[in-house]
């Protein structure tokens, strides 16, 4: 990805899933505490990954976007975004405010991705609740012809499990 430190993207390229691709990426500003660390949002997750000892190892978070929830705090010399995961806590992460323009695109396009990969799956769970209803319709059309249910009862759950569909 272009801007991106030649050692983070050989980090990131032994990651990536082969449908994965890099969208775009932030970069924290350096402290004693957090070294550099880089904010990499791809089309699947956002990276959090840290240099540790002059790039020589890395500390790499992955989090997927549909689990995630995000918030921007904007401050006098700092931004800080917050990432949520429900079950693992909170990543907080700081830009500079002279950067506030690019950290609310970035902001904007890991919602936007997070958004479409929640439809998604909510689409392929509604896909799998058509498939298992279609599945249960023929096994009560094979119960009322081997007359072990009477016509009622057929199509009173016939009418429910058409309803689903």
């Amino acid at each position: 990805m272009l801007g991106l430190p030649n050692d983070i993207s050989r980090e990131l390229s032994n990651l990536l899933e082969y449908d994965e691709k890099p969208v775009d990426f932030r970069k924290e500003p350096w402290s004693f505490y957090k070294r550099n660390r880089w904010v990499v949002l791809t089309s699947k997750r956002v990276y959090l990954i840290k240099k540790i000892y002059f790039g020589i190892s890395f500390d790499i978070t992955q989090v997927i976007l549909a689990m995630a929830h995000f918030e921007m705090v904007e401050g006098i010399l700092l931004d800080t975004l917050y990432i949520r995961i429900p079950v693992e806590g909170e990543h907080i992460i700081n830009f500079f405010h002279t950067q506030r323009g690019s950290t609310l695109k970035f902001l904007a396009e890991m919602e936007k991705a997070r958004d479409q990969q929640v439809a998604a799956l909510e689409g392929r769970r509604e896909e799998g609740q058509k498939i298992i209803a279609r599945a249960e319709l023929e096994a009560l059309a094979k119960t009322f012809y081997e007359n072990k249910i009477t016509s009622k009862e057929y199509e009173a759950k016939k009418k429910r499990l058409i309803d689903k569909l």
